[in-house]
């Protein structure tokens, strides 16, 4: 019976870190069923990658389409599809679509989406996995529970610690997310709602983790206490025994930057003894919700205390005073997105404040007024010499933090980042092939078959016989990721073939089909 698909003459890198080889890959039905020189066998149809790159189905294990809500609107998740991509997994950083007490919970997502046109008809991870499937996706999806989602929840807007009760219940909806197919527990722990939370909370939620699970950890703090936060997450990753993901590892603000070497070195060092990894992204720009800069006590209380709180002269000039001389380094932040007039959006904080004739601490004050502290910003505070120490390290993956949108997103008003379009694309053409900081080939594990490992997706992440038929093929010649942070909405470059569960899904730069993605 003749094959559906047989790609011939690439150059295969299986994802494993092993050196290159020129090899045929044979598809039937939706697995890859044998790999080699497999002369001319009958297919229904044949790819011919000569000259080209064969690789795995990138899996964006930190990817931020559901809590953007573009999972929904943009079914096809192009900007991710151009970069080869064939996974990506959602519920980071402790905001998970599920499970929900109520539907309005998912206000949990307001900083990102515009949640006054969300119809949740959901509760548990199952009921949000079923409605995903319906929508058809092009890439497979899973997703995490988010931290957050739990906690506001069960105690909706308060800021406290849990009584027991709260905290079995917060437990139950995880046991219960976790046996409803979520992939594990996230948390965001430099935002509102889980500032207040204890390690001690952390440790006895993540410990209903059972092998095969991850616990993924946005840092307590990525700027000053860094090390501190990576320590806790060490400590956390001590006590629950359970594979720990530290979500788009940075280092924020100049001053910080020496910072990485010792927090390196201390993954590095628990790494003998633990399974803990972390991922990055490969710009020199943060995205972040505004009011996370403020100092911490000025969130407690949630976002809309805040803003309350922010109209009163006396907290308005505690906060000026505190961030005295930090004028220069938030001066060029740029306005992206949020709720506020388009005129806004690309922005500097610095432009703002001229306009207005009042210095850059009271401008960020008073955008994050007007848009009622829904404010997602750009701040260049990431060093790239940083970025290649991580980059290098066994331990790092590649995820891009960011959400999949269409290219003709680009006349809706906003900015997105341009990881969104380019964090896969850019690491191999700048950092592998331009600067060679690392090889093609581990670069290419860093993407494919690390993240399958470390979030349990067995049977994806290598090109082997048996494994799904989840494939990118890349022309080395033209790969590129064009997006910046002016001009983000730039499909990569170099991408001719996606292959996902079997079927393509684009071929020389143009989509083939829909719906060939699975839920995870």
């Amino acid at each position: 019976m003749a094959l559906d698909i047989l790609i011939k003459n690439g150059t295969v890198f299986d994802g494993l870190g092993t050196p290159a080889f020129r090899a045929d890959i044979a598809i039937k039905g939706d697995k890859i069923e044998k790999v080699g020189f497999l002369g001319e066998p009958s297919a229904k149809m044949t790819i011919d990658a000569e000259g080209l790159y064969v690789i795995p189905g990138i899996i964006d294990i930190n990817n931020a389409s559901d809590r953007y809500w573009t999972l929904f609107d943009h079914p096809n998740l192009e900007s991710h599809l151009y970069q080869g991509v064939t996974t990506i997994i959602g519920g980071n950083c402790g905001s998970s679509l599920a499970p929900l007490t109520t539907g309005n919970i998912i206000l949990n997502i307001q900083k990102w989406a515009d949640v006054d046109k969300i119809n949740v008809n959901w509760l548990t991870i199952r009921e949000l996995l079923e409605e995903v499937k319906k929508k058809k996706l092009m890439l497979n999806f899973g997703t995490l529970v988010g931290h957050a989602t739990l906690r506001r929840g069960v105690v909706q807007d308060e800021f406290r610690e849990l009584n027991e009760k709260e905290f079995l219940q917060m437990k139950k909806l995880l046991e219960d997310g976790l046996k409803d197919g979520a992939l594990g527990f996230s948390t965001g722990l430099n935002y509102s709602h889980a500032k207040v939370a204890s390690q001690e909370e952390l440790i006895n939620l993540a410990s209903v983790l059972e092998k095969g699970k991850v616990y993924s950890t946005h840092l307590r703090d990525e700027s000053a206490n860094l090390y501190e936060s990576v320590l806790e997450t060490i400590g956390t990753a001590n006590k629950i025994k359970i594979g720990v993901e530290i979500s788009h590892f940075k280092v924020v603000g100049k001053n910080n930057w020496p910072l990485v070497d010792k927090c390196l070195e201390e993954i590095e060092k628990a790494a003998k003894n633990l399974d803990i990894n972390f991922d990055i992204y490969p710009y020199g720009s943060t995205a972040t919700v505004l009011y996370t800069l403020l100092p911490d006590w000025a969130a407690v209380g949630g976002r809309a205390r805040l803003v309350e709180n922010l109209r009163n002269n006396d907290f308005k000039n505690k906060i000026i005073g505190e961030l005295n001389g930090r004028e220069d380094e938030f001066k060029n932040i740029v306005i992206a997105s949020g709720n506020i007039d388009r005129v806004f959006i690309g922005k500097t904080i610095s432009e703002m404040a001229e306009n207005q004739g009042i210095g850059i601490i009271e401008a960020i004050i008073n955008v994050l007024i007007a848009a009622e502290g829904k404010l997602v910003v750009f701040w260049q505070a990431l060093s790239e010499e940083n970025f290649i120490k991580a980059l290098k390290s066994p331990l790092s993956i590649i995820a891009s933090d960011g959400a999949s949108y269409s290219a003709d997103d680009a006349k809706n008003g906003f900015l997105t980042h341009p990881r969104s379009f380019g964090c896969f694309t850019r690491v191999l053409s700048r950092f592998v092939q331009d600067q060679n900081v690392i090889e093609f080939k581990e670069a290419v594990k860093k993407m494919t078959a690390l993240p399958a490992q470390k979030f349990g997706l067995s049977h994806r992440g290598a090109i082997k016989p048996n494994n799904f038929a989840d494939i990118a093929v890349i022309n080395p010649k033209t790969l590129k990721g064009p997006a910046t942070i002016d001009n983000p909405f730039q499909y990569s470059h170099g991408v001719s073939a996606v292959i996902i569960n079997g079927r393509v899904a684009l071929l020389n730069g143009q989509i083939q089909n829909s719906a060939l993605g699975k839920i995870l």
